[in-house]
């Protein structure tokens, strides 16, 4: 017993004088493998610090910075340093949608219209090259200024996948937003672009408003040229990576009146959920708009989706976009009260 523990001591009074005799000795130990690998989006913007994009779209004064039927946005943006990427995005940060009777309470219904961009190394922009970004009914809604208004909020990043040979690392890459829809043709019935204060004088953004619902081309695209401010326009480049998004805890309580459903989204940087609806398993329709804040809960009315059977499940998305989807849960039909007697 006084050998071992005199051996004891011996090894412990000699490892830290060991760990100092050389570098063999002290070398530290590797750095887990998903740590030395953890992949994050390249941006490409106007404004290199995408937190400064907070003025006019998430309140206050708006400065008819919207995006509209006559109104396109553009700014250049310099050629990506690098195309060694798995897939690439064009996003807009827009808020302040309106419903159909602002500033009034009476038809809360958002204001229907669909924004678009589109991305070319010349300014000039056709139906090649143009994406669908986003729907009035997802973006966040102007707060009224007497009344409560459902999904309010920041403004967000909404983003359109495109393919990887539409940015070029040898050219500049011009952006381009806009909107289809005849209503949107004032701030005071469209969404607001978020835009930042920039010290960078080079001529990289100009406002178009001849437009008619399509992006401009031909002579005078870049038709007035905007010092000082720049539109939250934004090229991401996402690496190839392995993240995984999971969804837990997916349930639902339904009566004949309405579905309660619930769900956690687990993976790295959460971007948006939503859940979906499908009648066979194999063609998937989104039924909510995005819900960008945990927790999940969303509340269906049974008449707004079917009164037949029908397929639900849960999905969430990260930043590197990668999705995640829950089990589908079966939504049995809602019987008759002469099927209800039967019983």
């Amino acid at each position: 017993m006084k050998l071992f523990l005199a051996l004891f001591f011996l090894a412990a009074a000699i490892t830290p004088h060991a760990a100092a005799q050389g570098p063999a000795a002290a070398a530290p130990a590797e750095a887990p493998s998903f740590l030395a690998k953890s992949p994050v989006p390249t941006y490409l913007a106007a404004e290199k610090n995408l937190g400064r994009f907070y003025l006019y779209a998430d309140g206050g004064f708006h400065a008819d910075w919207y995006i509209g039927y006559n109104n396109c946005w553009i700014v250049k943006l310099p050629p990506a340093a690098s195309l060694n990427y798995a897939k690439a995005y064009l996003g807009a940060k827009i808020g302040r949608a309106k419903i159909n009777s602002w500033p009034l309470s009476w038809d809360k219904t958002p204001i229907p219209g669909k924004i678009y961009m589109a991305v070319n190394q010349q300014p000039e922009f056709n139906s090649d090259n143009m994406y669908f970004l986003a729907d009035s009914s997802d973006l966040p809604l102007e707060p009224l200024p007497n009344d409560y208004l459902d999904a309010v909020d920041s403004a967000r990043w909404f983003w359109a996948e495109v393919p990887l040979s539409r940015i070029s690392a040898e050219n500049p890459n011009y952006l381009a937003v806009w909107s289809s829809s005849r209503y949107f043709t004032s701030a005071s019935s469209s969404p607001i672009i978020s835009a930042a204060f920039s010290d960078n004088n080079e001529e990289n953004v100009w406002l178009n408003h001849s437009i008619k619902g399509n992006p401009p081309s031909g002579e005078d695209v870049l038709e007035t040229p905007i010092s000082g401010l720049k539109p939250a326009l934004a090229i991401k480049l996402v690496p190839q990576n392995e993240y995984k998004v999971f969804i837990k805890g997916f349930m639902a309580e339904m009566d004949t009146e309405k579905i309660t459903v619930s769900f956690a989204a687990i993976g790295e940087d959460i971007r948006a959920a939503w859940l979906e609806v499908s009648y066979d398993k194999f063609e998937w329709q989104r039924v909510t708009r995005l819900m960008f804040k945990a927790p999940y809960f969303w509340t269906f009315k049974r008449a707004e989706i079917s009164k037949d059977m029908f397929y639900l499940r849960a999905a969430a998305a990260d930043n590197l976009e990668n999705t995640g989807y829950s089990k589908e849960i079966i939504i049995p039909a809602v019987q008759t009260p002469a099927q209800q007697q039967q019983d």
